[in-house]
């Protein structure tokens, strides 16, 4: 009875086919492109292998630079204005969870104290990748899969696995890279490099650091250096693409046991890297070179939250853009950052607030009525009254001057 529903066997007749499994060895793209950039940024990526979606990395260019997230980046002494978070800071202090209105406040220093008149060590200049677990999964499949159609024989399987694990390689090869940060050449005497980040859900980031944490992290550039060049890397593509087609073609050529076993380790693999892909990304990189310490003042925790004691009725007791930023500037004790990357917007109201805020910042009083000294100043013209009567709206007095824009994806 089963027979007339389902095949039977495993001959070219009646029997189950599994021509299709040349599919599996290209399904899964979205995952590769997820782990790309991390896999080929260690020498792992030209041993052989076989992975998942190989066409994700034979891509016609190679990106120049690390991601990066929109926000604003002030130096809050140098004045340095970047629109963007580089990528290794944004795993050290994740601003996608960072809360609406929350403020923090963290010291980062290298774990290895240089000399006061020597440059970092490279080791504290360089953040390196951990090895993934899937790097000694996607081998041992290669090893075990190879043993396996040596033992059967099958010549087309061995050729198959050979031209896809070398087309990894090729192409693992061509985009292999490591990270290029941004370092002080000249030890002259410079200000602090404390900068101050700001996200589109309005949160504050202090970071208390020197002037080269700063330029690695923050204000610098996190290039990709590559180690062969463009044209190499083009001519390589090319190779890897031409084997791959090679190793689609064999693939469907195999006999049935190879091309279940095959078929079996294409879905284990993509189901680990689906599984790493949940994992933070510092599981990824080796960022011991730095030392964070969370030093928030307790008066300033939970600034994303109303206040629970008698205050949670006033202005002050509501978590607002306001107060928010006063905490930054009370931390900072200056204005200048605020109006570099367009905090606060760029009004004579809005002005004399901040200059009052620094005053008070500088004076140490840590209970000073922002919120409310806002609205005296600033919400007495929110709403003018034009000679019709019709009520007019004062947008300049409520929006930051320079808004941050949404990230690309999340």
């Amino acid at each position: 009875m089963a027979s007339k529903w389902f095949p039977v066997g495993t001959d070219d007749g009646k029997g189950w086919r599994l021509d299709i499994v040349s599919l599996l060895a290209v399904i899964g793209e979205s995952s590769m492109e997820a782990h790309s950039q991390a896999l080929t940024s260690s020498w792992t990526c030209i041993l052989p292998r076989i992975i998942p979606a190989p066409q994700a990395l034979l891509k016609p260019s190679r990106p120049t630079r690390m991601p990066q997230l929109p926000s604003q980046v002030v130096g809050v002494h140098n004045g340095t204005n970047v629109p963007t978070l580089n990528y290794f800071p944004n795993i050290i202090h994740p601003i996608d969870q960072q809360r609406a209105f929350s403020f923090v406040v963290f010291e980062i220093t290298h774990k290895e104290k240089a000399p006061a008149d020597s440059l970092p060590s490279t080791a504290n200049a360089n953040s390196s990748k951990k090895e993934s677990a899937s790097t000694s999964v996607d081998r041992g499949d290669l090893v075990g899969l190879l043993i396996w159609a040596f033992l059967i024989p099958d010549g087309t399987a061995v050729l198959a696995l050979g031209t896809i694990s070398l087309a990894s390689s090729i192409v693992g090869y061509a985009s292999w890279w490591s990270p290029l940060l941004t370092t002080r050449i000249f030890p002259a005497i410079v200000p602090p490099g404390d900068v101050i980040i700001r996200t589109r859900e309005g949160a504050f980031i202090l970071v208390k650091c020197n002037e080269y944490v700063a330029r690695e992290l923050y204000t610098g550039t996190e290039e990709c250096e590559y180690n062969v060049s463009t044209q190499a890397y083009r001519f390589l593509v090319g190779l890897g693409t031409f084997l791959l087609m090679v190793s689609v073609v064999l693939l469907g050529n195999c006999n049935f046991t190879m091309q279940a076993a095959i078929g079996v380790s294409y879905i284990v693999l993509n189901g680990a890297f689906w599984g790493i892909s949940l994992l933070k990304k510092d599981k990824f990189w080796d960022l011991s070179a730095y030392e964070v310490e969370d030093i928030t003042p307790n008066d300033a925790k939970n600034a994303h939250l109303n206040s629970a004691d008698d205050s949670a009725n006033t202005f002050e007791g509501i978590a607002s853009f306001t107060r928010t930023m006063w905490y930054a500037i009370r931390e900072t004790k200056r204005i200048d950052w605020v109006k570099k990357s367009g905090a606060a917007p760029t009004t004579p109201q809005w002005d004399k607030w901040l200059t009052l805020a620094e005053q008070e910042a500088r004076d140490n009083n840590r209970t000073w009525d922002a919120v409310q000294q806002r609205e005296k100043i600033v919400g007495q013209v929110d709403r003018v009254i034009s000679h019709d009567a019709a009520t007019v709206d004062n947008p300049d007095q409520l929006v930051p001057a320079i808004e941050v824009q949404l990230p690309a994806t999340r």
